[in-house]
């Protein structure tokens, strides 16, 4: 029987906060600087972005070991789609015009967006006395930008500890971490606290593994985890957390 959950543990990106936005504005970026125009928000570089995600998911590699030779793998399927001849241009030139313009963007916090009914979420769950806390694999060179993105978002003022990746020196999915974070909760007992995040390896598992409870958060129907509670929408998480706590 499940003790009552006294915290949450939220995931960033893909969680709380949708980066498509992001990446669509990185790429119609590097499309430029290559002498192509394209506009963030054309479907070329939407189709791509799906490609990516079923292809990431089929590498079954965590984002925290994700390799350049991955990433370089992972952002041809964007760049296919876009029509690019990503083959005329040096490998790692072309590494470093992508991951300037993510670095750029990663720390302006440009085109970062909430998924729907987060912020009235994490409204209705500090409401409640619940310890919130966030749990990313995120370097320590953009802690800082992390902070002042959640700041221009709304919802720094909801969580109780912040545990970056890069600033505790272990990732997600290893058990350290996770004990970190919910210690950080002023929490002992890992069953009193579910971890809500958007990967089945790194979130799914690692909570798993560390004893809190998973609650995965796929809105686009991409995973099924026998046994794991999913949800499409943020709000729902409120459902599920009124069932344990009553």
């Amino acid at each position: 029987m499940l003790k009552e959950i006294l915290g949450v543990l939220f995931d960033f990106g893909g969680t709380l906060l949708d980066y498509t936005p992001c990446i669509s504005l990185v790429f119609s970026r590097v499309a430029k600087l290559l002498g192509i125009e394209m506009s963030s928000d054309d479907p070329r570089i939407q189709e791509g972005i799906r490609r990516q995600q079923t292809a990431f998911i089929a590498l079954k590699v965590p984002d925290a070991k994700l390799t350049r030779d991955h990433m370089h793998s992972l952002n041809r399927h964007i760049l296919d789609a876009m029509g690019i001849d990503y083959e005329r241009i040096p490998k790692d030139k072309l590494m470093k015009i992508i991951n300037d313009e993510f670095d750029r963007s990663f720390e302006l916090g440009e085109n970062f967006e909430l998924y729907p009914g987060t912020q009235e979420t994490l409204e209705r769950l500090h409401s409640t006395g619940l310890r919130i806390g966030l749990l990313s694999n995120c370097p320590a060179w953009l802690g800082t930008s992390r902070r002042r993105v959640m700041e221009k978002l709304g919802i720094f003022k909801y969580f109780d500890a912040i545990i970056l990746s890069g600033e505790v020196g272990v990732s997600k999915p290893e058990r350290e971490v996770f004990e970190i974070a919910f210690r950080a909760l002023d929490i002992e007992n890992p069953q009193q606290v579910i971890h809500v995040g958007d990967s089945p390896y790194s979130d799914v598992y690692g909570a798993e593994n560390a004893g809190l409870i998973p609650v995965l958060f796929d809105p686009q129907g991409l995973h099924s985890i026998e046994g794991v509670t999913t949800i499409r929408k943020m709000p729902d998480l409120l459902n599920y957390l009124n069932y344990r706590i009553d």
